[in-house]
């Protein structure tokens, strides 16, 4: 998988997780927001060197939403990525 598509699939998948916790968790609307809008940010500007800290992140946030630990890339999904 490509940086490019990677990133591509990440903004959607967590797009898609806004929209489910905004509705989930409607008292925490505004703390998912900026969760996701700064998950969000950390994969745009993501190159293959600093994938670990985009992943730490994932965990991090994973500690306040735990949906988030079921978006967390795979280990075939990394290796596929340091690949290219």
């Amino acid at each position: 998988m490509r940086l490019v598509k990677f990133k591509t699939k990440y903004i959607a998948v967590l797009n898609e997780l806004r929209k489910q916790l905004v509705s989930k968790y409607p008292d925490k609307a505004q703390r998912v927001e900026y969760i996701i809008d700064t998950l969000i940010h950390k994969v745009y500007t993501l190159k293959s060197h600093s994938l670990i800290n985009f992943i730490h992140s994932l965990y991090q946030a994973c500690k306040e939403i735990q949906e988030i630990c079921e978006i967390i890339p795979t280990h075939q999904e990394i290796d596929e990525l340091l690949k290219k």
